[in-house]
């Protein structure tokens, strides 16, 4: 009985622990996109075939960092789209995408390419899925997200 009683104590110590060292929430920083970036038309990897892309929303969670800047969280859903009468095979398509940090004179001080994998199966058509991505935001700045065209 006294194991179970220790064991429920440091259990309950590990969660209020983490509950306490939680960040402080904040509001965000300007998040923007480019109509320009909004959409993008990909090359598949395994048939070679066209996918349009676009973003569909955005949602972040920002937290004070240490720094005096903001660590945004951010979730940026997609809506990839193929014709199926071009092809219909299971593929793969590599979303490119792209963000910069802005700061108040409009001067890019940092950017980032990454991307994001998503997989059709045979004869499906649409997918939604959401790229999640951090990035921190020094004061006074903004972000900026996008699509990267691949051809």
């Amino acid at each position: 009985m006294k194991k179970m009683s220790f064991m429920a104590l440091i259990g309950c110590s590990v969660l209020l622990a983490g509950c306490a060292s939680q960040d402080e929430v904040v509001f965000c920083p300007t998040i923007s996109a480019p109509e320009e970036g909004a959409r993008a038309f990909v090359r598949s990897d395994n048939v070679k075939q066209v996918f349009d892309v676009r973003l569909n929303g955005v949602n972040a969670i920002c937290t004070r960092h240490n720094s005096g800047g903001t660590m945004v969280a951010l979730s940026v859903g997609l809506k990839i789209k193929r014709s199926l009468a071009e092809g219909a095979e299971n593929d793969v398509v590599a979303v490119p995408m792209m963000s910069a940090i802005v700061d108040a004179n409009q001067t890019v001080i940092s950017n980032q390419e990454f991307g994001y994998r998503v997989g059709f199966d045979k004869g499906s058509d649409s997918k939604f899925p959401v790229a999640d991505i951090e990035q921190l935001v020094p004061a006074e700045a903004r972000l900026v997200i996008s699509l990267r065209p691949a051809y």
